[in-house]
């Protein structure tokens, strides 16, 4: 039987030896530096507890790895096992509008999508061409570039002047607001038949 100090010792050793081994594999697995100090540091106690035959263990590395290993996984389905989850959180995650509300929805969306389609159209046609390409095609600065022939600059200045006017115009009809909800509308409201480049 191996006697206490030397088996303490022995803990200590693997302790400084493999600790950042295990932080490395906590943190891709997504645990937090904090939780784990503590998952680690239980780990070693729970080791010196259990008085293991360290003279058996011809790789500790593979050996600690694994069982790190597995004290996370016991760690997260236990962390899993006593998330509660509240009655408030459940009707809002189950919550389902009314047919009235969706109707309201709808005819709200209707009403933006025809607000932004002539604040759309009045957009000088170079403006128009360079927000259609950003927002519809989903093209990025340098592919509108390529398309269209136009330089850089003048891509990012017909954007910030395109989204400029659109927001000064929907603020005219009351709909500054909405202009974040505009540019994921955007593709939604102009089909390719009516843009013709």
């Amino acid at each position: 039987m191996v006697d206490a100090d030397s088996y303490t010792q022995k803990i200590q050793d693997w302790y400084n030896s493999f600790r950042f081994l295990f932080v490395n594999i906590g943190l891709k697995l997504g645990y937090s530096k904090n939780e784990l100090d503590d998952i680690i540091n239980k780990f070693f106690l729970e080791l010196l507890e259990k008085k293991i035959d360290t003279a058996s263990i011809k790789n500790p590395k593979a050996y600690l790895s694994i069982a790190f290993r597995r004290k996370l996984t016991d760690n997260y389905r236990a962390q899993k096992r006593n998330h509660f989850i509240g009655l408030d959180d459940i009707i809002e995650e189950y919550y389902e509008p009314s047919v009235q509300e969706m109707l309201e929805q709808i005819e709200a969306d209707k009403e933006l999508i025809i607000r932004i389609r002539q604040a759309y159209e009045k957009l000088p046609k170079r403006c128009q061409k360079v927000i259609y390409l950003k927002f519809y095609e989903g093209l990025t600065t340098e592919g509108i570039v390529q398309k269209s022939g136009l330089n850089k600059r003048t891509v990012y200045n017909n954007l910030f002047e395109g989204i400029k006017m659109l927001r000064s115009e929907l603020s005219i009809n009351k709909a500054a607001e909405q202009l974040a909800i505009l540019l994921s509308l955007l593709s939604l409201s102009f089909a390719k038949v009516l843009f013709k480049f």
